[in-house]
């Protein structure tokens, strides 16, 4: 029973402090964890993978891949 008692409190001071932090912070928002939206992501050449295949379609790059060929 007082190991359920200890972990009940550990969790309830790690979600209070997450919320005091968020709270407290200047903007006060979650991280941008899209990947379309995220400019560390696209600093490193990673983009969404809808925007992959857009960009491939435009170029015509789309005849067979890997998973999938014509039949």
């Amino acid at each position: 029973m007082t190991t359920f008692l200890l972990t009940l409190v550990l969790m309830a001071l790690g979600i209070t402090s997450m919320s005091i932090a968020l709270i407290i912070r200047k903007k006060g928002k979650f991280p941008n964890t899209s990947i379309g939206q995220n400019r560390h992501m696209r600093e490193r050449g990673i983009r969404c993978p809808g925007e992959e295949e857009r960009m491939l379609y435009k170029k015509g790059k789309n005849e067979y891949c890997s998973d999938c060929r014509k039949t």
